[in-house]
C-alpha cells in the first residue's frame, strides 16, 4: 500500500503536576487510641503520646541515624514534641480508604475561668500558665512568642474547620482591647507566669460557655521546637495553634516539608530552614501583628544553602516571605516555583522580600493584592520569570545595597490605583533585563505633570543599565496626568547611554500624556520629557523598531490589543494593531488567560490534601490558539496494516475534560471516531481502521471543563488502491485504456486474446505516472 500524507502542527499549553504520596513503614507508631504501654513498633500496637516515645525515638536515631514515626491520619496530638536528631515524620491509616492530616495542635480550651476585667466594658482576663518556648529574657515571652487567643465558631467547626478558627487580633494595649471586637493581648516581656491574657470577644459576650464561640490559647507547652537539625521531613500535617514561634518545625540542611498545613496560627520561622525546601503546602493566617511572615529562611546566603518554595499556597498573609543572614558571604539561593499567594486586603505588605542574599530565583509566582511582588530585597542576582504581580501599588523594587543583575522576563505587573503609579523601581546600581512581559500601570490618582509614575522608575542611572526588548507598557492613569514611559541618559542624541529599549509596545489608554525622558537632549529648545513618540525615537536613538497606540478615544478600548482584559486574557486579538505586535513579538510570550478566584480555606486545604496544585494555569482555557503559548502536535500517519495511527500529546490537561478523534472522508463532514478520556500519560496515540483508495481527513476536538470545544488543525491522510495497474475496457474490441495508477519506473507489457495467444508485448519505462 501507498500512502501520501499531509499533516500540519497545532500546539498546547503545558503544566506538569508533581504528586506527594503518604510515608510507609514507619519504625514507631502513635496513635489517639494507642497505649504508651504499648511497643509503638506496628499500626496495631501504636503508643499513644509523644512524650512516651522520646527517648525510644533517641536510642534509635543514635543507632539508625533517622527514625520514621508514623501519626494516625485525622488524630489531634497536644504535646510538645522536641527533637535534637534528624526525624521522618508521615501518616498511615489502618483503613486503605481513609484520607486526611494527623493534626499537630499548640492550644489549649479555654472554655470557662474568664472574669470581668475591672473599669472595663467588654475586656474578660485569665492567667494562662506557659512552658517551652521563651524570648530574648529567661522568663520573659519575648518578641516572637505573644500568647494569643483562636476564637472558633461552634457550628461552623463541624462543616469547616480551616475557617471556623479565627486568631483574635492581637493588640498592644488593654485600651485596644476594650475598643476592638475580636482582639486579645499579653504583656510582652513579662516575667508573670502564669500570664494574664485579656480578650474581647467578637460578640462582645462573655467568652464563658458561650453560645457560639469556644476558646483556645495558644499555650506554647504544646510545641514543635525549633532546633537547628539536619534532614528532616515532616508530611500530612496540619500545624495549628503554635505560641513560640508562631509554630515552628525542626529542620535545617536538607530538611522538606511536604503537604503541610500551616495555620491558622503556626508558620516556619528563623531557625527552621537554613537549607531545605517547602513542597504542596498551604500557609494561613498566624497572630496579627504578632508575626508579619509565613516563612522566615534564615542564613540562606552564607554555605552555598539552597531554600525553596514549590507549588504551595499562602492566604491572608501580610508579608508571607522574609529571607536574611547572619552569617558567611557564600553562594546561596532562594527559589520560589509555582506559589500562589492572595493577600489580605485590609493590611497588604510585600510578597517577598530579602537581606544579604546572593539569589533569589521566582518562577510562575502569582500574587494578588499585595504591595509588591518582591520589593528592596538585597539579592544580587534576581531572576523572575513567568509571574504575575495584580494588584499592586508597584510590581517590583530593588536596594541599592549591591549591584543587582535583574532578569524579568514573561512578567504581568498590574497596579491597582494607589498614590504612585510604579511598575519597577530600579536603584542606580542595577542592570535590568526585561523583556516580553506586560506593566499595565492603573491609577486614579490626580498628580501634577511629569511625574504621576513610570513603567520603570529610575532608568538613566550611570551606574546601572536596562534592557528592555519585546514588552507592551499600558498607560492607564487618571486623564490629567502624564506617565514617564522610557528615560535614557545620552549624548546629545548619540545614543551613547548604555540603556536599549526596542521592539516595545507603549499604549495610552487614558491619561494626558505619555513622556520619554532624555538627559542631555541634543535639541535644548524643548524640553527634557518629550510627549512625541517619533521625536523620543530621534533624540534618543531608542525604540527604532517599536509602536505607540493612542487608545484615549478608541471605542474598543484594550480589546483593541487584547482578547479579554478585563478578565485576564491578554493573548492579542485579531485586530489590526495586535498582528502588529505580533509581528514584534513583543508582550507575554506565555500571557496570563486569567485571573484567579481566590479560594476559601476550605477549598485550599483540600487542593493540598488532594495532590492538586494551584497555578495561573488553573484557570487557562485549554481552547486557546495563541501559538506563541501553546505547545502539543497531533498527527496522522500509516498505522499496522490498514490503520491510521492518530498520535497527540498534551502534557496541560488539567482543564480538559475529554478528546473526540473525528473523521471525514471527501465530503468534509466530520464524523466522531472515538471518545478518549483524559489520562495521566500526557501522550496518546489510536489506530484508527481505514480502506485502500480513499482520502481521509482528520481532526482531534478538546472539551474543556468549562463547556465548549475546539479543534485541532486537519490532518490529511491520502492511501491509494495496492492494485498498481487498471486496463479498461476490459475485454476490448477497440481502443484499450492502461492506468499506471501512481507507478513510476519499467514494466513490461503483454496483451493477450481470449485464447490466451499473446496478440501485443512492449516494455515501456513510466516516467509520470
Amino acid at each position: 500500500m501507498n500512502y501520501r500524507i499531509y499533516w500540519s502542527i497545532v500546539l498546547f499549553f503545558f503544566l506538569s503536576l508533581s504528586v506527594v504520596q503518604a510515608q510507609s513503614g514507619f519504625d514507631y507508631y502513635l496513635s489517639n487510641n494507642g497505649k504508651d504501654a504499648y511497643p509503638g513498633t506496628s499500626p496495631f500496637l501504636a503508643k499513644k503520646t509523644f512524650a512516651a516515645t522520646s527517648q525510644m525515638l533517641k536510642n534509635f536515631s543514635d543507632s539508625h541515624h533517622t527514625v520514621k514515626v508514623g501519626l494516625q491520619m485525622n488524630d489531634v496530638f497536644n504535646e510538645r514534641f522536641i527533637t535534637s536528631y534528624p526525624i521522618r515524620v508521615g501518616t498511615y491509616s489502618q483503613d486503605v480508604n481513609t484520607t486526611g492530616f494527623a493534626v499537630l495542635n499548640g492550644t489549649k480550651t479555654f472554655t470557662q475561668g474568664w472574669s470581668k476585667e475591672a473599669s472595663s466594658s467588654n475586656i474578660y482576663m485569665q492567667p494562662v500558665p506557659y512552658e517551652g518556648f521563651s524570648g530574648y529574657g529567661v522568663n520573659d515571652i519575648g518578641s516572637y512568642s505573644y500568647m494569643y487567643v483562636f476564637e472558633i465558631d461552634k457550628e461552623l467547626e463541624k462543616v469547616a474547620p480551616f475557617t471556623a478558627r479565627k486568631p483574635l487580633q492581637l493588640v498592644r494595649s488593654l485600651a485596644e482591647v476594650e475598643a476592638i471586637p475580636g482582639s486579645c493581648y499579653t504583656p510582652a516581656n513579662s516575667d508573670l507566669n502564669p500570664l494574664p491574657v485579656y480578650i474581647h470577644t467578637s460578640d462582645n459576650s462573655s467568652p464563658n460557655a458561650n453560645s457560639k464561640y469556644r476558646y483556645e490559647v495558644a499555650v506554647r507547652d504544646f510545641a514543635v521546637n525549633s532546633t537547628f537539625q539536619e534532614n528532616n521531613v515532616f508530611e500530612n500535617l496540619w500545624v495549628r495553634g503554635y505560641g513560640g514561634g508562631i509554630g515552628m518545625l525542626p529542620g535545617g540542611n536538607n530538611s522538606t516539608y511536604n503537604k503541610i498545613i500551616f495555620g491558622p496560627g503556626a508558620a516556619i520561622h528563623h531557625l527552621v530552614l537554613r537549607g531545605g525546601s517547602i513542597n504542596n503546602s498551604l500557609f494561613l493566617p498566624g497572630s496579627k501583628n504578632t508575626n508579619a511572615f509565613a516563612v522566615v529562611f534564615y542564613d540562606v546566603e552564607g554555605f552555598n544553602r539552597h531554600c525553596a518554595i514549590r507549588n504551595s499556597i499562602f492566604l491572608d498573609i501580610p508579608t508571607p516571605i522574609y529571607a536574611h543572614t547572619s552569617y558567611g558571604t557564600n553562594f546561596g539561593a532562594v527559589e520560589l516555583d509555582n506559589v500562589v499567594a492572595f493577600a489580605n486586603k485590609e493590611e497588604p505588605g510585600e510578597f517577598m522580600f530579602t537581606r544579604n542574599n546572593d539569589t533569589v530565583l521566582m518562577n510562575k509566582v502569582y500574587t494578588d493584592g499585595y504591595k509588591a511582588g518582591y520589593n528592596y530585597g538585597t539579592a544580587k542576582y534576581l531572576s523572575i520569570k513567568n509571574s504575575y504581580f495584580k494588584d499592586v501599588t508597584f510590581g517590583i523594587g530593588y536596594s541599592q545595597v549591591n549591584p543587582v543583575h535583574s532578569i524579568v522576563e514573561n512578567v504581568f505587573i498590574k497596579t491597582t490605583g494607589k498614590v504612585y503609579t510604579t511598575g519597577i523601581y530600579k536603584q542606580v546600581n542595577t542592570d535590568l533585563t526585561i523583556k516580553n512581559s506586560i506593566i499595565h500601570l492603573f491609577n486614579n490618582y490626580i498628580n501634577y505633570f511629569p511625574d504621576a509614575g513610570a513603567f520603570i522608575y529610575g532608568d538613566g542611572f550611570p551606574l546601572g543599565k536596562i534592557n528592555a526588548t519585546g514588552n507592551i507598557f499600558i498607560c492607564d492613569i487618571y486623564p490629567d496626568a502624564s506617565m514617564i514611559a522610557a528615560p535614557v541618559n545620552t549624548d546629545k542624541g548619540k545614543a551613547t547611554s548604555g540603556d536599549v529599549w526596542n521592539n516595545n509596545v507603549y499604549i495610552l489608554l487614558r491619561g494626558n500624556k505619555m513622556l520619554w525622558s532624555v538627559t542631555n537632549p541634543a535639541t535644548y529648545d524643548g524640553k527634557e520629557y518629550i510627549d512625541n513618540f517619533d521625536d523620543w525615537k530621534a533624540q534618543s536613538g531608542q525604540d527604532k523598531n517599536s509602536l505607540f497606540f493612542d487608545l484615549r478615544h478608541d471605542s474598543r478600548g484594550l480589546k483593541a490589543i487584547f482578547a479579554d482584559p478585563e478578565n485576564g486574557n491578554y493573548d492579542l486579538a485579531n485586530t489590526p494593531e495586535a498582528r502588529q505586535i505580533a509581528a514584534l513579538e513583543a508582550g507575554m510570550s506565555n500571557p496570563i488567560t486569567c485571573f484567579i478566584k481566590k479560594p476559601g480555606y476550605e477549598e485550599a486545604a483540600s487542593l493540598i490534601q488532594n495532590n492538586q496544585v494551584l497555578s495561573a494555569d488553573k484557570c487557562r482555557n485549554p481552547c486557546s490558539q495563541n501559538k506563541l503559548r501553546i505547545q502539543s502536535v497531533f498527527s496522522a500517519t500509516p498505522g499496522a496494516n490498514t490503520g491510521a495511527l492518530l498520535t497527540w500529546s498534551i502534557t496541560e490537561q488539567q482543564n480538559i475534560d475529554h478528546y473526540e478523534l473525528q473523521k471525514a472522508t471527501g465530503n468534509d463532514i466530520f464524523k466522531k471516531v472515538a471518545n478518549i478520556a483524559v489520562s495521566t500519560d500526557s501522550s496518546y496515540q489510536y489506530i484508527d481502521q481505514i480502506q485502500p483508495g480513499i482520502d481521509y481527513q482528520y481532526r482531534l476536538a478538546i472539551f474543556p471543563k468549562a463547556g465548549g470545544v475546539c479543534f485541532s488543525e486537519i490532518q490529511k491522510l491520502t492511501t491509494n488502491d495496492p492494485k498498481l495497474f487498471a486496463v479498461y475496457p476490459n475485454p476490448t474490441s477497440g481502443i484499450l485504456y492502461l492506468s499506471m495508477n501512481g507507478y513510476v519506473g519499467e514494466a513490461k507489457i503483454l496483451v493477450t486474446d481470449v485464447k490466451g495467444q499473446n496478440v501485443y508485448a512492449k516494455e515501456v519505462v513510466s516516467l509520470y505516472n
